[in-house]
């Protein structure tokens, strides 16, 4: 298929084609609706993309502060445990040396 020669659009002269103007209109109109088809499809798949990111950077957060929190408390239960089992190693030297007070 050749193709006409490309006329300035500021210079008033209309381009001499062979198909009839209806059909140049249709495939023109039928080009820009593609054109806007792909473009809408691009810009949801950018939105989709974004409310994931943001959900995952959300969640991402949440799990981080969640991690933290953890963390601390089983800093707390360790350091408690700590203190119960010396307590239990007291109790059990106390007891002992009544065992050995009542024997005497």
């Amino acid at each position: 298929m050749t193709r006409t020669k490309e006329v300035d659009p500021n210079s008033g002269e209309m381009p001499d084609y062979k198909s009839c103007p209806s059909r140049i209109v249709h495939s023109l109109r039928k080009g820009y609706d593609n054109v806007r088809a792909k473009l809408q499809e691009t810009r949801n798949k950018i939105k989709y993309y974004q409310i994931k990111t943001r959900d995952l950077e959300t969640s991402r957060k949440r799990y981080k502060e969640e991690t933290a929190e953890l963390k601390t408390e089983t800093t707390e239960l360790k350091k408690k445990m700590l203190e119960l089992e010396a307590e239990i190693v007291t109790l059990k030297k106390q007891n002992e040396e009544n065992e050995k007070k009542k024997r005497k």
